[in-house]
Order: structure tokens, then sequence, then C-alpha cells
């Protein structure tokens, strides 16, 4: 069986995607598949569309705000 590389850990910011806007962590999902789930779970209570997408720092997933300028 191959041995998998150590992921690389790099410093967290208050600036970086892995926060929420109140400060408080991001919920790391650990598959896109359920990060989407629990997106438009939220998006119904909130009425809004969220989306996923993968945490460079984290390598899981984060849902957040549908950006359409990347659509």
């Amino acid at each position: 069986m191959a041995r998998r590389r150590p992921r690389e850990h790099r410093p967290l910011s208050l600036s970086s995607s892995h926060w929420r806007a109140d400060g408080a962590a991001k919920v790391r999902y650990p598959t896109e598949r359920e990060a989407l789930a629990a997106a438009a779970e939220r998006g119904r209570e909130a009425g809004m569309e969220l989306g996923a997408y993968r945490c460079g720092f984290c390598h899981g997933w984060h849902m957040g705000r549908r950006d359409p300028r990347h659509d």
C-alpha cells in the first residue's frame, strides 16, 4: 500500500476563506456532495443560493454564497 504524503499545513489568517463573517470557523465537509447538500438546505432557510468550494487550507469543502461572476 502506498504511503500518503502529509498535507502541508498553512497558518490561517483572519481574512482567509476558512472563517465566517462573524469570526467563527466555517464547517468543514469531507466531500463536495455533503457541502452541497448542506448549502441547499441552508439556502432554502435563508432564501439565498449557496454553493460549495474546496478549501485550500484544510482541503475539505465549505459552503458559501454563489458568486455570479464565476458562473
